[in-house]
């Protein structure tokens, strides 16, 4: 009987707008709650996933969110401007059948505003 083996994969996400953006973990994996990191303009934070697994992160710039499920089986590449169709900066999309998919193993769960701590007028 042929056995499994668990391998992990890279993801990795890259600041490419103008503005800082967060990217926070969603569930606690047994790695502590509660983690974000703050990315600068052009920095990137490279996350290591065990392949095949789900895991939930919001990506926020300005006010702008994006809930997002990441399940690989290889490495990814993925910009912050990826997760926010152009079109889309003054209100969110409404809800459609079909998720947002902007690289193979990232679905966009959910685009919203966040305005409680928003210091930026971008609507």
């Amino acid at each position: 009987m042929p056995g499994t083996t668990q391998y992990e994969v890279l993801l990795d996400f890259t600041n490419d707008t103008h503005d800082c953006a967060t990217v926070q973990l969603q569930r606690d994996y047994g790695r502590g709650t509660g983690a974000i990191v703050l990315l600068h303009p052009g920095e990137s934070v490279t996350l290591v996933l065990d392949a095949g697994t789900v895991y939930k992160y919001a990506l926020k710039t300005r006010s702008r969110v994006a809930n997002v499920t990441a399940r690989a089986w290889r490495d990814v590449r993925c910009t912050v401007s990826q997760l926010f169709p152009s079109g889309v900066a003054a209100h969110p999309p409404p809800p459609s059948s079909e998720p947002l998919r902007p690289v193979q193993g990232i679905t966009v769960d959910q685009l919203w505003r966040d305005m409680r701590f928003c210091i930026w007028n971008d609507a």
